[in-house]
This record gives C-alpha cells, structure tokens and sequence, in this order.
C-alpha cells in the first residue's frame, strides 16, 4: 500500500460521518474519490462539493450529487492535499497549494469549511533553507504585468504559467492566469505576512499560500505506512 492509498484510506474515516463533503484537487484528492467509489453504499447518499471541474467530473460521473460552488453551500468538512509543507520548530506549519491551478477555489471551500482536512506524503516536507519553491498567485488578466513588476519590485523573480499542450499562459477554471514566485527558502520573509503584501497588489485574486487559519488536521504518510497527524494548536 502506498502512502496516497494508506492516506486516502485515513481520509475516508474522517468523512463517512459528514454529509457535505468538500474535495479537493489532484492526485491525492483523485485517489480519495476512489476510496469514496469504492465505498459506494456508505457514500452515495451524501452531497460534494469541489475544488476543481475535474474531481466535479469523477464524482458525477459515479452517480454522486455534486453541488455547485454557486450554491454557497458550507461543507461540513473539506479534504485536501498540498504541494508543500513548510515547517518550523517554533511555528504552526504553512501549506504551499496550487499546483495544479485551483487555489482560489481552493482556499474558497477550505476558509468555508465547517473541519479542514489536509493529507500528503512525508517528502512534501520543506525545512531546508536552500529549496527553492514556486508560490502560485491567481490574477485578473488585464493586471498581469503590473502585477509581476510589483513583485519584482519585492526582490523576487516571478513568471507567468505556461503549459505543454498550447501556447500561452495557463488559464484558471475561473479565466484567469496563473504566475509562480521563485521562493528562496533562505529569504528572511514570513510568508503568511507575505500573503498579506501580495493581496495588497490591484488584480492579485488569491495566492496559494495556506496559513494555520485554514486547515485543522494535516495527516502524513509514507509508503512504509508512518503516520503522523499535525493538529492545529
């Protein structure tokens, strides 16, 4: 069993007792869906609601009720993965989200969410200061390239998204564009005082930057089947 699966697995305990059921977005969120599929009879009466057009897809396409994120329906509780988790000995850990481009929606269900649930492998851990990470930012796409001088004006190299599959900017389910920060993980920046200056930029819509006021258990796993649960203190 690999640690997508024991943490899919570990999810799935936290959410048979809900009846609105926030997911998220990527590999990690899919291989929950599965858990949810394979668990048909428990679940299939229960209401989602998701991050991403993609896990929309998956759902629905199984016979879920999946609502709309127009409905303003508050979840019971959201379950989600990370691309990074930032850790300090002295301070609560920060989440890096966004990766695969859905953080406003993201964050959206996370802030709204009656529980906040975040599950991710071990080696998604960052505590060393000389990684180098790529914060995703969403922004209003009139504003994108005020929006990157004000950044660099901050000291940071930052560019536009770009896909494989065509040319030009990567677009958000919700028609924006996407620009990633070059983070030095040795930079003497709070990041959640970081997100604060970020959103004071005209056109920035939300940063992938997920501080301690947006999560309450974030569970790690490896594929030897270590645990270890994170709590919000």
């Amino acid at each position: 069993m690999d640690a997508k699966e024991i943490l899919a697995k570990r999810a799935i305990e936290y959410l048979k007792d809900s009846n609105i059921i926030g997911i998220g977005t990527g590999k990690t969120s899919t291989r929950v869906i599965k858990e949810i599929i394979s668990n048909k009879s428990l679940f299939l009466s229960k209401r989602y609601i998701s991050s991403s057009i993609d896990s929309e897809i998956q759902l629905s396409s199984n016979g879920f009720n999946v609502l709309s994120l127009f409905s303003g329906i508050l979840p019971d509780i959201y379950v989600d993965s990370f691309d990074y988790l930032i850790t300090h000995e002295s301070k609560q850990p920060i989440m890096i989200k966004g990766g695969g481009g859905a953080l406003l929606r993201e964050k959206l269900l996370s802030y709204n969410a009656k529980f906040r649930l975040f599950i991710g492998e071990f080696n998604k851990i960052i505590n060393n200061n000389h990684s180098i990470i790529k914060i995703p930012i969403e922004v209003v796409p009139v504003s994108v390239n005020y929006i990157l001088k004000a950044i660099q004006s901050m000291n940071f190299e930052v560019e536009i998204r770009s896909g494989s599959g065509k040319m030009g900017p990567i677009i958000s389910d919700n028609g924006n564009i996407l620009i990633d920060i070059n983070f030095p993980m040795d930079k003497n920046t709070e990041l959640c005082k970081l997100d604060s200056e970020i959103h004071q930029i005209p056109g920035v819509i939300e940063t992938g930057i997920f501080c301690n006021n947006l999560y309450d258990i974030i569970i790690l796993a490896d594929d030897n089947g270590k645990i270890e649960v994170i709590k919000k203190s």
